[in-house]
């Protein structure tokens, strides 16, 4: 049995542990359900195609009503990122964009605009 073989036997059992293990190292970071958090995050769009680090978010402050800063954690960072790759701005390397909405219930909502940049030299 090949090592890609016996890798793909065991997959969803170490998915679980996997899951398991996070949610134990990082499950006080979760978000609670329900909870609104309003903000922006600013990113940037390299050169170097559609990795999982490009768009690269570059500041995020999302903070709910009642003054509770979102904290990062894995699941946070998974939804950032997978929003950031689904707004379509691979093509347009070199730019810096600006989200202004909310963060609710692992979903963003907003509006989406190219950041003015000023470089005083």
């Amino acid at each position: 049995m090949s090592h890609a073989c016996f890798a793909e036997a065991l997959a969803s059992a170490e998915v679980h542990y996997k899951m398991d293990v996070m949610k134990h190292t990082w499950g006080h970071l979760a978000r609670k359900r329900n909870k609104r958090y309003f903000g922006h995050i600013t990113f940037a769009v390299g050169c170097f195609g559609s990795d999982r680090f490009n768009p690269m978010p570059l500041e995020c402050s999302l903070i709910a009503k009642d003054g509770e800063e979102l904290d990062s954690s894995p699941w946070f960072y998974d939804s950032m990122i997978d929003f950031l790759q689904s707004l379509g701005k691979e093509n347009q390397e070199g730019t810096v964009w600006r989200f202004e909405g909310n963060f609710h219930n692992y979903h963003f909502d907003g509006i989406i605009a190219q950041a003015e940049l000023n470089f005083d030299v």
